[in-house]
């Protein structure tokens, strides 16, 4: 674990967002992860398309295949 230097208000302002007894690594961790999504993987869009109801019948995708 590395340690690394930080200016009162920014720790006051990193302890405003702990949930509970969340440990502050974590919190920056879990805010990092927020305001900086990586890209979704292909498995977790279709997913996403899923439940949106943005998906195909078996018989319209063998039909777009045949095109």
């Amino acid at each position: 674990m590395q340690t690394i230097e930080i200016s009162d208000k920014l720790y006051k302002k990193i302890l405003a967002h702990r949930h509970g007894e969340e440990s502050i690594s974590k919190t920056i961790e879990r805010k990092f992860k927020q305001e900086k999504p990586e890209k979704k993987s292909k498995a977790l869009q279709e997913i996403d398309e899923i439940r949106k109801g943005k998906f195909y019948i078996r018989t319209q995708v063998e039909e777009a295949l045949k095109d």
